[in-house]
């Protein structure tokens, strides 16, 4: 007969196991390298980055010089942009938004350009860049989902 009050019998009687002792701590006084990293201030940190592009900038070709010059340069129109954005939104739209969708915009003109310098190396075409290499460079970053698409693509695989 069952025994409502028994014990169940895949449970042991016996003293629970105690939990593995902690790991132990490494106290010695060494210092490790990220150690370093975390104890410079901004201030030393903005420096080496400073030092670091200058050896990099002055290891540049001629070519490469003018055209970072120019794109260090360039920069899109902060009234057009603004007011491409709040016909875009309908509302007002803030300068650091403004700066922040400027400065995003330079960066994806820019990965289209390089990406259309690839393709026309590719195809042994010397000169400026032409219309067929931006458009190949764009159909390769939506092909790499880098650029977003207005429709969603139809995946085969489900439905």
């Amino acid at each position: 007969m069952f025994s409502p009050k028994a014990p169940p019998t895949n449970v042991s009687n016996e003293e629970p196991l105690s939990s593995p002792p902690p790991p132990e701590v490494d106290s010695d006084d060494t210092s490790h390298p990220s150690d370093s990293q975390q104890n410079k201030t901004k201030e030393q940190l903005e420096e080496e980055e400073r030092e670091r592009m200058q050896v990099l900038v002055s290891n540049f070709s001629e070519d490469q010089l003018n055209r970072y010059e120019m794109y260090r340069r360039s920069a899109f129109p902060k009234a057009a942009i603004k007011r491409l954005m709040q016909s875009i939104t309908g509302s007002s739209v803030s300068q650091n938004v403004v700066i922040a969708v400027s400065g995003i915009a330079k960066v994806f003109v820019g990965e289209v350009v390089e990406e259309a310098l690839d393709v026309a190396e590719k195809s042994n075409d010397t000169g400026p860049l032409q219309p067929k290499h931006l458009r190949e460079a764009v159909r390769k970053l939506r092909m790499r989902n880098s650029i977003p698409t207005s429709r969603p693509k139809p995946n085969m695989f489900f439905r």
